[in-house]
């Protein structure tokens, strides 16, 4: 069976610059600039990963690790509405034009609880249903190939620190999920922040971050988790949530006793009506496995030994006219290094890689695939393809991910650096 590769390079130390700054983006004439915090109404904490969508229009963003967002919506749509969406909550939809020149709105969703008429399968074995999802896959999901705008984040951490940071806005293209052809994407923009300190024995490199973002779309490679159908796991309906409104069972998986296999588990939820994978969330069994290291490290020195600590990620779908659509994925993978030399052995270093993909755009106009020069390939170490960031206007009037308080303050510390090393 496939596995989802996340390939990282351990090497020796290299001195590398450091960089940068995140300020606040300027709104342009053609485009509000709204900004908000999304609260759970039952719990009064913030919902991450909430969608946020202009009604009628492909324009989207999503909330941050603080529920916060920020999206350039057009002039033309000041009198539409935005639309939000989070798991187990009720749509919200809120008149643009009541946002605009406010910067701290919070917007309380409700919860939505599932009427149990709704669907009559509520519990159980659930491997007949997740078969019929992905034989259904070819007529819940685009038949013809199409644009996308995503903006992308990774990062890399050593203990509690930041020492790798990288954004970037992306042309897309989608192939179709009746077709054998992979989704490709270009670096439009980029910028990054790095911090590696003169007395680090390592530099680790993130290598294919954007190939693994696209291919965590589970509807376009079910393959890579499942195999042919799933044999190698066993199924359970948990019950049902609301989505979007609309009812979805929730199908946990689990490997089967006795596999031996480094494998997945996680929940599945699939739409009610018509058994669309509307988001997954799941983990590689990594605990306790020595040879999981060997899924993820792609080179290291022969005296690293390097213990994979966990492996979750996330793919989510929005629907749109009766076909549902990729909108957002991440990765989140830790791990611990040390060394067998007696010195260093003694200490261990804990790492933790992240990366996200959130769809910011659509369109079904000029639909063409990448000249080959300019293809992000999965072998490419996208900090290497992205240049140092300093100007506040660099996103313009693109939608990009709001960065947490975490990742705010790591781009203050280094971009104070910056400035101090300029002086």
């Amino acid at each position: 069976m496939m596995k989802l590769p996340v390939f990282l390079f351990l090497v020796f130390f290299i001195t590398l610059p450091t960089l940068s700054e995140a300020e606040t983006m300027q709104q342009a004439d053609s485009t509000y600039l709204l900004r908000g915090r999304v609260i759970g109404g039952d719990t009064n904490q913030p919902l991450v990963n909430a969608s946020i969508m202009v009604e009628e229009i492909s324009v989207s963003s999503i909330t941050n690790q603080d529920g916060y967002f920020s999206i350039h919506v057009p002039s033309s749509s000041r009198y539409a509405q935005l639309v939000i969406r989070h798991l187990g909550y009720q749509n919200k939809k809120i008149p643009i034009i009541t946002l605009i020149d406010s910067p701290n709105n919070h917007i309380v969703m409700s919860p939505s609880p599932i009427q149990l008429s709704e669907v009559l399968v509520v519990s159980g074995d659930g491997r007949n249903l997740v078969r019929e999802a992905l034989q259904r896959i070819p007529q819940n999901y685009p038949t013809d190939p199409n644009m996308m705008i995503a903006f992308y984040r990774e990062s890399v951490k050593k203990g509690n620190n930041y020492i790798s940071l990288v954004e970037a806005v992306l042309d897309v293209y989608k192939a179709s999920y009746r077709s054998y052809s992979n989704d490709q994407a270009r670096i439009y923009i980029g910028r990054k922040a790095t911090d590696i300190s003169p007395r680090d024995t390592v530099l680790l490199k993130f290598q294919g971050g954007i190939s693994d973002a696209l291919l965590l779309d589970i509807a376009k490679n079910p393959e890579i988790v499942f195999g042919t159908e799933g044999e190698e796991y066993s199924f359970h309906i948990e019950g049902l949530i609301n989505i979007n409104n609309k009812p979805h069972y929730i199908i946990t998986f689990k490997p089967n006793e006795g596999i031996k296999d480094i494998l997945f588990r996680g929940t599945i939820y699939l739409d009610a009506a018509t058994l669309a994978f509307g988001r997954m969330t799941f983990n590689m069994n990594v605990e306790n496995r020595k040879d999981a290291a060997g899924i993820f490290i792609r080179r290291k020195p022969s005296r690293m030994r390097v213990e994979v600590t966990s492996a979750g990620y996330v793919v989510d779908y929005t629907e749109h006219d009766g076909k549902w659509y990729f909108n957002y994925s991440s990765t989140e993978v830790s791990f611990r290094v040390r060394w067998t030399n007696r010195f260093f052995g003694l200490f261990s270093t804990s790492y933790t890689i992240r990366s996200e993909m959130a769809i910011t755009d659509r369109y079904n106009d000029n639909v063409v695939k990448f000249p080959r020069n300019e293809r992000i390939r999965s072998t490419d170490v996208i900090a290497e393809k992205v240049e140092h960031f300093l100007d506040p206007n660099f996103w313009g009037t693109y939608n990009v991910i709001e960065p947490d308080q975490e990742i705010s303050h790591a781009i203050k510390r280094l971009s104070g650096k910056l400035k101090r090393r300029s002086e």
